[in-house]
């Protein structure tokens, strides 16, 4: 097989799991949703490469939330002139590692302790010692 009938497969097949993915929803939305879909998908096209396309495809399907996070990104890099060639695999890796990184630092949790002065305790607890 060649470079064009593998690419032919890989986006025949992503557009299958779409469809399946959009059948959960009611036919109204589903058009107005498979528009709003083929916008996205001719966009990210426009500034992917195929090998990159294919890994953020691959993504979607174990992390969906963490895929549709990329996309979004790359829409706004593009729609802001920031994006002068196609991005390839290696450059989706590092906004996946952006991304995690991000969330990661959201999900840490901090406890601060205060503590609260009494009555008994004064400022000066080091007096004592003199």
């Amino acid at each position: 097989m060649d470079e064009a009938e593998l690419n032919a497969i890989r986006a025949a097949r992503l557009q299958e799991l779409q469809r399946n993915a959009g059948q959960g929803s009611s036919q109204g939305q589903s058009s107005g949703q498979s528009q709003e879909a083929q916008g996205l998908s001719a966009a990210l096209d426009q500034v992917l490469e195929p090998e990159a396309r294919a890994r953020l495809s691959r993504v979607n399907l174990v992390r969906p939330d963490r895929a549709k996070a990329v996309e979004q990104y790359i829409i706004r890099l593009a729609q802001s002139g920031q994006v002068r060639r196609k991005l390839g695999e290696d450059d989706i890796v590092e906004i996946l590692n952006g991304i995690a990184r991000d969330q990661q630092k959201q999900n840490e949790t901090k406890i601060v302790f205060s503590r609260k002065q009494t009555a008994n305790e004064s400022e000066d607890d080091d007096d004592f010692f003199d």
